[in-house]
């Protein structure tokens, strides 16, 4: 697979009242919130100390509440036809976005959905691998079935397999690299999680500071705090729009 295939790069939040989202996560996450300025668009950026790294946007008919990844191809329309063809659809067409690129939304065999984008300027987009605040620091898939969805997943973007962890009555937690880097893991849903679905984990200074102005803010912890392998803290809560996402910290 080509270098610029199979990243994560950008993250975006659908929202029915995107004002409100923005003043959560600005105060949760601390991303600084503005509007995007592309003309005859309500699309607002959230950026980190270095950058954007995702938008809002008002959730309608045509897209889905909460969190949705953009993952970086090289060609859309070709990662369209290798998704159909092992058991995925699309989501939203693929259009083409002024001075942004290509993009299309899409749905793996299990329903979970995530959106592809071929960048108009490489120079803009960078895989997010890192761990600063603001960033995305750990993608993560519940499955149908955990080894189907790595197989399609690996078919259309290239990811690799990397370690496996038991999660005992869970099963096997399996993480996926892309280009040799670890930048997620999966895992088959529990009868408690009614869909399949993504869960991404931003990267925060200090969990249970995070958390507590999550909570006043009316966010509700529905996993967590618990230390991961590493060293890290994490939490998986859900936002005042009931959306799910979570949080990461190399402190507690």
């Amino acid at each position: 697979m080509p270098a610029n295939h199979g990243p994560f790069i950008w993250y975006e939040y659908a929202s029915a009242d995107p004002a409100r989202a923005g003043e959560f996560y600005h105060d949760v996450v601390g991303w600084t919130v503005a509007d995007s300025g592309m003309p005859g668009m309500n699309y607002t950026i959230l950026s980190a100390a270095d950058g954007g790294i995702g938008g809002l946007v008002e959730q309608t008919t045509r897209n889905r509440p909460g969190w949705t990844g953009y993952v970086a191809v090289a060609n859309v329309d070709a990662t369209i036809a290798a998704c159909e063809k092992r058991g995925g659809s699309v989501l939203a067409s693929a259009v083409d976005v002024p001075g942004v690129g290509r993009i299309a939304g899409l749905l793996d065999p299990d329903g979970a959905a995530l959106a592809i984008m071929t960048p108009s300027s490489e120079a803009t987009w960078t895989p997010d691998r890192m761990r600063p605040p603001g960033h995305c620091g750990w993608h993560e898939l519940f499955a149908n079935d955990a080894a189907k969805g790595f197989d399609f997943y690996s078919g259309v973007f290239g990811w690799e397999k990397g370690d496996t962890m038991s999660m005992g009555e869970m099963g096997i937690y399996q993480i996926f690299n892309q280009d040799g880097g670890m930048i997620g893991g999966m895992m088959t849903r529990s009868p408690e999680t009614p869909r399949a679905h993504w869960n991404f984990y931003f990267n925060v200074q200090g969990l249970d500071a995070a958390i507590a102005r999550a909570t006043a803010r009316g966010a509700m912890v529905i996993h967590g705090p618990m230390q991961v392998p590493g060293g890290g803290w994490v939490v998986m809560m859900l936002d005042p729009e009931k959306a799910m996402f979570s949080l990461l910290s190399d402190a507690r």
